[in-house]
């Protein structure tokens, strides 16, 4: 395999670490849930992504939350209140919020569809200009107040709206195939209630709960004590 290639594996391989079937995998490629490439005819799914869901995302322990009750549980975590849910529909967010951490991954997943690109600075400047945007990630996290070293830079961690992710369609100079991303951009459903969005793109971050679930997402030990002390569980 080329050298800028070593980090993907093909849709088998990535089957076999996962157990699952070939088409599961290419399921999840189509989802977003799993990052891959198409640099000849065949197709190559990212390595670490793989062995993130395998590790962190268990993949036989249950559906996802729905995007909209996703949210709920973000918002109530964050001290916000969750306006789109029925009363019922609440007491079991309220519910989900009390488990444990090392579910988020799995009970959030379904919270936005990710993408992960290659993105120079100029563009990562013109993101800022967009309307439906919002950072997200471990920058977000640090603003909410986590105790982690970032690089100088632009954040690289975004949230966006179906609208605004199609301007960055349109943007030149994004490697959307790129063989070695450096920003993850996570585009919300668009069939999520407008309270929703709107609460989820109020603030030029996202909420301290969505940021301690993108930490949870990188799977290792420091973000995932970061995350524990941005929500108050550390024991």
């Amino acid at each position: 395999m080329a050298e800028g290639l070593r980090d993907w594996i093909t849709v088998r391989a990535a089957a076999e670490r996962l157990r699952v079937s070939p088409e599961r995998v290419r399921e999840l490629v189509r989802s977003g849930d799993l990052e891959a490439i198409s640099p000849g005819r065949d197709v190559l799914v990212q390595a670490e992504a793989v062995t993130r869901r395998a590790n962190v995302i268990k993949p036989t322990a249950g559906r996802p939350l729905s995007p909209s009750m996703a949210w709920a549980v973000l918002s109530l975590v964050s001290d916000l209140k969750p306006h789109w849910v029925s009363s019922s529909e609440l007491v079991r967010a309220r519910r989900y919020a009390r488990r444990p951490l090392s579910e988020w991954p799995r009970l959030l997943a379904g919270r936005a569809q990710v993408h992960r690109v290659r993105m120079p600075g100029p563009a990562r400047k013109r993101v800022r200009s967009l309307t439906g945007v919002a950072v997200g990630g471990q920058w977000a996290a640090r603003l909410h107040g986590a105790n982690l070293v970032l690089p100088e830079g632009e954040p690289d961690e975004w949230y966006t709206t179906p609208a605004a992710f199609a301007a960055l369609r349109a943007m030149k100079g994004i490697g959307w195939q790129s063989t070695s991303p450096d920003v993850v951009i996570h585009v919300v459903p668009d069939s999520l209630p407008p309270a929703v969005v709107a609460q989820v793109f109020a603030e030029v971050t996202v909420s301290r709960g969505t940021a301690a679930a993108d930490l949870l997402d990188l799977g290792d030990d420091r973000s995932r004590r970061a995350a524990a002390e941005l929500l108050g569980k550390v024991d």
